[in-house]
């Protein structure tokens, strides 16, 4: 009831909003980034409630930590035993990773009027390095995500329950795989089913949700043939391929069962570069290039415009264009040189703002590692808990592993990982202009 009741209030907050229609005011970039966050905050807020008063989660740390894990897609728990918790409170957790997987406003949108300014909170709300229109209207490009969002969703489910899943567990783990989340109803996540038929749904399901959005759009309106030609689409599967076929040889030595193997490893690299988190065996227990490669996962996480975390791929490939270019203008001085994706040229700007971001990464992972080193974790448990949480994938390495949970750590720890994990959802900017003095000042 406590569920139903928070979920019926933040839809009447919303409805009631709509039908005042606001003056007039242009509200600028950074106004519509602190909107954002206030916003995933204060939803955060009234699903820790929730959980305290449904008798789930008592303490309100835990059960915050749980809620912005549910919203960022993280999916990350404090639950020791998943399988003893309540249905309804099962599905509130993935339902909130259903909303989150394309954006608590962007849902708003498709539920309310907007407004002509709401763009600026739009930018901050999608996920990646630029925001192409779909459409000329707001409200119809949220729609028409959604509506494809939605069918992916249901074909996954459909899916699943072909397998050995319950249509409740189906539910469950197709939300968690749409949002890219990752939580589950069973304690062992996808291991309790060891059923090969749904680790490869699950596969390419999370993959798929990993894609740029704006490939299917294009391939709806003009062709498959046209959305296939997606320099970054390309990139992705590229890196998501090599990945694992890394993975799965170097795991030869562990199985040695090569169909076991083969199947274990794709897996694992599809969860954690779409940060979704599911597993189907304990990787901490791998050899430690295949962990290696699957913490790089992790931080590239998957494409932009996505449902996916991570730094993005599009980001990984204008950095490493950038860098070419560099180097051929060190080299050759006079040689006309450019960076282009998808054939088109691009601008400084565009440039700057990718290595802004990855400076602004950097600094916000190195600050986590050393805050929630305090909590007297070894140094890969530490760096693992702020990259699993800034990327929003799950399970980390060490004691933060698939195997583990996060309850085990103090609640400062815990509410450090809360703040990363809307900062990486929100792709840092709104945070950190949240945070900074002078945000405030300029706006008194």
């Amino acid at each position: 009831k406590s569920f139903g009741l928070v979920a019926v209030v933040l839809f009447l907050s919303a409805s009631l909003a709509s039908l005042k229609k606001p003056a007039k005011l242009l509200l600028r970039a950074s106004e519509g980034m602190i909107i954002t966050f206030l916003t995933w905050l204060l939803i955060s807020v009234a699903s820790a409630f929730a959980f305290m008063l449904a008798g789930e989660i008592p303490g309100f740390v835990e059960a915050f930590f749980e809620s912005v894990s549910g919203f960022t897609t993280t999916g990350s728990t404090i639950i020791q035993d998943v399988e003893a918790v309540s249905h309804f409170a099962l599905f509130w957790r993935s339902f909130t990773h259903f909303v989150g997987g394309m954006g608590v406003l962007v849902f708003a949108f498709i539920i309310t009027s907007g407004s002509a300014d709401s763009v600026n909170i739009m930018k901050a709300e999608m996920p990646g390095p630029s925001f192409g229109k779909l459409t000329a209207r707001l409200r119809t490009t949220a729609l028409v995500l959604y509506a494809i969002y939605f069918v992916m969703t249901l074909v996954t489910i459909f899916m699943l329950y072909l397998g050995d899943m319950s249509l409740f567990d189906a539910i469950i783990h197709g939300l968690g795989a749409a949002g890219t989340g990752g939580f589950s109803s069973k304690n062992a996540s996808i291991g309790y089913y060891n059923s090969s038929y749904i680790n490869w749904v699950l596969t390419i399901a999370m993959l798929l949700f990993g894609v740029n959005f704006q490939v299917y759009f294009i391939s709806l309106t003009r062709g498959i043939r046209q959305g296939l030609k997606s320099e970054e689409l390309r990139w992705y599967f590229g890196i998501y391929l090599s990945m694992s076929l890394l993975v799965f040889l170097d795991n030869l030595r562990l199985y040695g069962s090569p169909a076991f193997s083969f199947e274990h490893s794709f897996f694992a690299v599809s969860s954690l570069m779409s940060t979704t988190g599911y597993s189907t065996a304990d990787f901490t227990l791998w050899p430690l290039v295949s962990q290696l490669l699957l913490l790089l996962a992790m931080m590239i996480g998957g494409s932009a415009g996505s449902t996916a975390g991570g730094m993005k791929v599009s980001r990984l490939v204008v950095y490493l264009k950038s860098v070419r270019e560099q180097i051929i203008k060190t080299r050759e001085p006079r040689q006309i040189s450019s960076v282009r994706m998808d054939g088109e040229i691009l601008p400084d700007t565009v440039k700057h703002s990718v290595l802004r971001y990855l400076s602004i990464y950097l600094m916000f992972l190195i600050m986590g590692t050393l805050l929630v080193s305090f909590d007297s974790n070894d140094i890969m448990t530490s760096f693992s808990e702020a990259v699993t949480a800034l990327n929003n994938v799950g399970p980390g390495l060490g004691a933060a592993g698939p195997a583990s949970n996060f309850h085990q750590f103090n609640d400062f720890t815990k509410i450090v990982l809360s703040f990363l994990m809307i900062a990486g959802r929100l792709e840092l900017l709104p945070v950190l202009l949240f945070f900074s003095p002078k945000t405030w000042k300029s706006t008194t």
